[in-house]
């Protein structure tokens, strides 16, 4: 048997043997490895040290963006759909908003047309009067009708029923009367309507108001003025917002 055929044999019945050589002369095993392979293709020391550590792979795979990631990247249909510089501009502002009508607004815009109906006969005083209670409401004020019989005729003259709207507010009592129009000799009737009011219930009213958008008269500053002179203000379905 030759030299080598008895290596061989050591070799391979006691392969620590091999194991132990390699651990104290490691260069052994690179010297082998540059034998078959082009030693330019070996990591050195140094490539080895620009190797990513463990924790700077943990942080790339953190930031790399995920395949559902990838599926909600904008495609370039979805940037055709986005709002251009011209559609910005015609997108409302702020004041354009405060343009628009109010639920107030309307109503106010629904109780005119109601009152030019009835005042033409077109529609029922009913549908008017319903549209001021609720604007009314909108100020929190709550109207309560009250029909009291007048035996005496004291009111129109003659025994009859008398309808009045009652507002009471802050403790204070508050005749409204709500008119589609309103004519002159409207006014006397009203203000009898608060002296009956004030016998038969025996409590003081602080107020008379009639709320009208016409004024039925050639000359309203003269019919104002006659209101004013029996103690009734006249408002105008508008200037509801101001009434405390």
């Amino acid at each position: 048997m030759s030299l080598a055929d008895e290596i061989k044999k050591i070799l391979t019945e006691n392969p620590s043997i091999i194991a132990d050589v390699l651990t104290s002369r490691p260069e052994i095993l690179y010297q082998a490895l540059a034998k078959l392979m082009p030693w330019q293709n070996l990591a050195t020391k140094d490539d080895l040290k620009d190797l990513a550590t463990k924790e700077e792979l943990e942080e790339i795979k953190r930031v790399m963006a995920t395949k559902d990631d990838i599926k909600n990247i904008a495609t370039k249909d979805d940037i055709k759909n986005i709002a251009t510089k011209d559609d910005i501009k015609n997108i409302a502002t702020k004041d354009d908003i405060k343009n628009i009508a109010t639920k107030k607004d309307i109503k106010r815009l629904e109780v005119t047309i109601s009152a030019l109906g009835a005042r033409w006969g077109i529609t029922a005083e009913d549908v008017f009067r319903q549209g001021i209670v609720e604007l009314l409401a909108d100020v929190g004020w709550k109207v309560d009708r009250e029909i009291t019989f007048d035996k005496e005729g004291f009111v129109y003259g003659y025994p009859s029923e008398v309808e009045i709207d009652v507002v009471v507010n802050d403790g204070k009592v508050i005749l409204v009367e709500l008119n589609a129009s309103l004519k002159r000799g409207e006014l006397v009737q009203i203000s009898k309507k608060r002296e009956f009011y004030e016998k038969v219930k025996g409590r003081k009213v602080s107020e008379v108001m009639v709320v009208t958008p016409f004024i039925d008269d050639r000359n309203e500053e003269r019919v104002v003025a006659i209101a004013n002179s029996l103690g009734i203000k006249i408002v105008k379905p508008s200037e509801l917002d101001s009434q405390d």
